[in-house]
């Protein structure tokens, strides 16, 4: 009898889950689509800007409609200097390379479209003083790891070395300045390149290959990452939503500021038969530019991460920051100061 009992409370209660699932239907105004515009302006490089449509948010489709037909002005200080050409799917190119300090405005016409605009200044460029490097030794740890091998006819399991690590960071400190008579906004952009040489197992081949690594660490106070003034809470961000490691002038305005970063650079010596073509590089150079960006850029930076992660189910959403009158997207502007290279063996 308990038997049964169960079975009826079990069939009902799936009936009871089925019977509170209902297909809401929308039956708001579904918005026309609008302009998107996205471009990034930065000296002695040509103008060019990509253009497609929006779409509706409870659209199946995850791409964006390319926009072919648009009209693109480019003025330079409110002078009307050319039309940019279509090159490719939504991708239009002029010919015109800005300089330090004009005021870029893109103007975009698109048939059956409400006319979309947006304007930047090419930002002066930091100025930057030195960059001190520090190389720290951690010790050494090993690579332990359960590893499956082949026992006759059976599969099995052993802890086993994978590797030996070397422990080893280098610290950076760039020093820079800040002009005190404006409100500064700047990005943080390090680029190493690794060179790997390894021997085919089946030919000796010597093999050469260059890998590009974008990855350190930027735990300076400015980026938010180890200090409660985290500059991203007021759009509702956390410290690990600065992938684009922008900062303000908020805490050294009009000062000599040394910003502070550091990469990893472990050693990893693989026990034989564990290297799977992993290895540590031969060599590599670390790239450093320090930009200043334009408020508008910033803002964008900041916000696109933390809107496309989603947040807490109970919490506002956050919008993209948009600087497009009459559309959507962004017109952003940087200017790399002085690019600092770091040989490392």
């Amino acid at each position: 009898m308990k038997t049964i009992y169960k079975i009826i409370s079990i069939l009902l209660g799936i009936f009871l889950f089925v019977s509170c699932e209902k297909e809401i239907v929308f039956k708001g105004e579904i918005a026309d689509p609008m302009v998107v515009v996205n471009s990034y302006i930065t000296p002695d490089s040509i103008i060019s800007a990509h253009i497609s449509e929006s779409r509706f948010f409870l659209n199946d489709t995850t791409t964006f409609k390319n926009i072919s037909n648009a009209d693109v002005s480019v003025f330079v200080n409110g002078v009307f200097k050319e039309k940019m050409g279509l090159v490719e799917e939504g991708n239009y190119k002029g010919t015109y390379k800005p300089v330090i300090g004009e005021t870029i405005k893109l103007i975009v016409k698109v048939p059956d479209k409400k006319d979309v605009s947006s304007e930047a200044i090419i930002e002066p460029k930091p100025d930057i003083l030195s960059l001190d490097t520090t190389n720290i030794w951690t010790g050494k740890s090993y690579n332990i790891q359960n590893v499956g091998y082949l026992n006759g006819s059976n599969y099995e399991y052993k802890l086993d070395t994978i590797s030996t690590v070397t422990g080893h960071i280098i610290n950076y400190k760039l020093k820079f300045n800040d002009n005190g008579n404006q409100k500064n906004y700047y990005r943080l952009v390090v680029n190493t390149k690794e060179r790997f040489i390894t021997v085919n197992k089946f030919t000796n081949d010597t093999i050469t290959e260059i890998r590009d690594n974008y990855t350190f660490n930027f735990t300076d106070i400015v980026s938010g990452n180890n200090s409660t003034n985290d500059p991203l809470s007021a759009i509702g961000g956390s410290s690990s939503d600065n992938i684009y490691n922008v900062f303000s002038d908020d805490l050294f305005n009009g000062k000599t500021y040394s910003l502070t970063f550091s990469t990893n650079e472990d050693i990893y010596n693989y026990s034989q038969g564990y290297d799977y073509g992993l290895s540590t590089p031969v060599d590599k150079t670390v790239y450093v530019y320090l930009q200043s960006i334009t408020r508008d850029y910033y803002l964008y930076l900041l916000s696109r991460p933390v809107a496309v992660k989603g947040s807490d189910f109970f919490s506002e959403p956050v919008q993209i920051h948009n600087n497009i009158v009459g559309g959507i997207g962004i017109l952003g502007s940087y200017t790399s100061g002085n690019v600092y290279k770091v040989e490392l063996k």
